[in-house]
């Protein structure tokens, strides 16, 4: 029987779950309450950021969390409502001016989660997990320390208690500017009392559920309050914005709208993208210190799968949660029977306390965004990319500027298209050496850079590292002819052993060079040849205008192939041969013979004589 290969799509991998094991079982369902206890309050506050009423966070919450357990790759991922995409959905769905809560709000935010499930989904059938190394990281970073600013910036109305500001991060700032000071001193008190208590005790949050207990005490002050000062203004709850009714929704569905759809494509491309980069970071982390492996294409299936679980129960976009897939582990989960009980526990909560979710103080909620805003703020990533390059600092600031200021979904592709343009930028840079022997047997490299000195020599030995692409055909097209002019070289020994790759347009060059070299009386010599470059060489028939002995396959040895074509090269020269002082000494009939010799002892290997890569 035939092993399906390791990073396939299953349709059904919860049929390969291990066996049960009670003792694990009582872990898996500690773990699995616990976090729920945790998630409850985190889940109602995205959903406040996504724009939608805050029950139908646990809806996604228990929904998503279930799916993506049974069709995920990691036992630990726990997928649902996140910070980074309620920000985006909300986001999303600002440009249709939709009232919250109408017919046509609820269709479209259905398509919406759909078509993210619908893009994950796809990139896994279609095995493209890998393309999440695409993405750079520091384009990342940015995106998000703006994201994480936008959640805080955007939950400040409610923790003063004023009106909502106008879209716009600008007229959000200016609002709050000239509002700021009309704060309602009791909301604020409510909401200086969650953030306290998150602040205070945030040391203690993997082994006690913080949020929860800021949510129950500041629900309990805003209760008293209500109560006590029923003739004044009331703290604003979460039954001011809707209701949390009793039990689970039933399965929704909407006929598609493919102009719609059309339309939503970009935020939802950017939704369904850095959802699945959170997911591979998430997986990929936790497998590690688990010694475990990660199918990324049956996450991204499983992520896509979860997304139109939580349409259908009347949720929204989500991803998979580092807070909470961190609990899960930590607390002592083994299968992804954890997660499965998390969404029970979710949805008891729907159950046994709708009423009391309804009490909870928007200040708290705000109060609670606010501080996972500011705290997912990473400063030291921010430096050390700073520290390691300006130019990627650079994209950092951009894509944060982007982000910030201007549309948010378009600061994640700005910052990939920014990072892209540093990465031509620098690639473009021809990494070719001139190889000059030394005294000891070794070689000298000497870059032709600007400045760079090069005598002229009947013998020029070159080394092309790296990728060689297109954005480097022109240089290299340039420079080969300058060594030609300058240099007046009668043999080139171009050692190809290490560029990695060659594409078309540069592979041209070489192949014109060739040609051009050669109708002037020169020999070019090609050693260190990769299978693959054979195979290019025999199928654009340069091996009709280089002779066999001037192509040299790449040997076992690190310079094996090089000191051949040298070998070659120097059983050609004779006495009047104009030699630069490098060569002389090596290059002299009598000597040479005698430095062959040695190079091929059979008995001395490359590091013996002091050839180094």
């Amino acid at each position: 029987m035939i092993s399906p290969p390791a990073d396939a799509v299953s349709v059904a991998p919860f049929f390969s779950w291990p066996k049960l094991q009670m003792a694990v079982l009582r872990g898996d369902l500690q773990s699995g309450i616990t976090v729920a206890t945790f998630a409850v309050p985190q889940a109602m506050a995205y959903a406040v950021l996504a724009g939608v009423p805050p029950v139908h966070g646990l809806y996604a919450a228990a929904a998503m969390a279930f799916v993506g357990a049974l069709w995920g790759s990691s036992p630990y991922v726990n997928t649902g409502p996140t910070n980074t995409a309620a920000l985006l959905t909300a986001s999303a769905l600002a440009p249709f001016a939709l009232q919250s809560g109408s017919p046509d709000f609820w269709r479209v935010l259905w398509l919406f989660t759909v078509l993210v499930g619908v893009l994950r989904l796809g990139l896994g059938l279609l095995r493209a997990g890998p393309l999440v190394r695409l993405v750079p990281e520091h384009a990342l970073i940015g995106f998000v320390t703006a994201a994480d600013l936008l959640i805080a910036l955007g939950q400040l109305h409610e923790f003063l208690g004023i009106s909502a500001p106008p879209s716009g991060t600008a007229n959000k700032i200016w609002h709050l500017v000239t509002q700021g000071v009309n704060f309602d001193a009791r909301t604020l008190g409510i909401g200086v009392l969650s953030l306290a208590i998150l602040v205070v005790f945030d040391r203690f949050s993997k082994k006690f559920p913080v949020a929860l207990g800021a949510i129950v005490v500041s629900t309990l002050a805003a209760i008293w309050h209500n109560a006590q000062f029923a003739a004044s203004k009331p703290i604003a709850l979460v039954r001011d914005i809707a209701a949390v009714p009793f039990g689970f929704p039933a399965p929704v569905f909407y006929a598609p709208d493919f102009a719609l759809l059309v339309q939503m494509l970009p935020a939802a491309f950017a939704v369904a993208a850095i959802g699945l980069l959170e997911a591979v970071s998430i997986s990929s982390t936790l497998a590690l210190k688990k010694k475990e492996r990660v199918n990324f294409n049956q996450e991204f299936f499983g992520q896509g799968v979860a997304q139109i679980a939580g349409a259908v129960a009347s949720g929204f976009p989500g991803s998979a949660s580092y807070s909470r897939s961190a609990l899960i582990e930590a607390n002592g989960a083994k299968t992804p029977w954890a997660n499965i009980f998390f969404a029970v526990s979710t949805v008891a909560a729907l159950f046994l306390a709708p009423k009391w979710l309804e009490q909870i103080p928007l200040a708290a909620l705000a109060a609670l965004l606010l501080f996972t805003g500011v705290k997912l703020v990473d400063l030291g990533a921010i430096k050390r990319v700073y520290a390691t390059s300006k130019a990627d600092f650079g994209v950092v600031a951009l894509t944060f500027c982007v982000t910030f200021f201007g549309k948010l979904e378009w600061g994640f592709f700005v910052g990939i298209v920014a990072a892209l343009c540093v990465f031509v930028a620098r690639a473009k840079e021809l990494q070719i050496f001139e190889l000059t022997p030394r005294a000891d047997g070794r070689f000298n490299e000497t870059p032709y850079t600007r400045g760079s000195q090069h005598g002229r020599c009947d013998v020029v030995a070159l080394g092309l590292h790296g990728d060689l692409f297109f954005g480097q055909a022109h240089e290299l097209r340039e420079q080969l002819g300058e060594i030609v002019r300058l240099q007046e070289p009668k043999f080139i020994v171009m050692r190809l052993r290490r560029a990695h790759s060659i594409d078309a347009a540069c592979w041209g060059v070489i192949y014109d060079f060739a040609k051009t070299f050669a109708a002037q009386g020169g020999k070019l010599y090609l050693c260190g040849l990769t299978p693959q470059i054979e195979t290019t060489i025999r199928a654009t028939k340069l091996d009709q205008i280089l002779a066999s002995e001037q192509l040299i396959p790449r040997k076992e040895g690190a310079f094996d192939a090089f000191n051949l074509a040298l070998e070659r090269v120097a059983s050609q020269l004779g006495p009047e041969a104009n030699l630069c002082p490098a060569w002389q000494g090596l290059v002299e009939k009598e000597k040479l013979k005698q430095s062959v010799s040695f190079w091929r002892d059979p008995l001395l290997d490359s590091k013996t004589l002091g050839f180094l890569e």
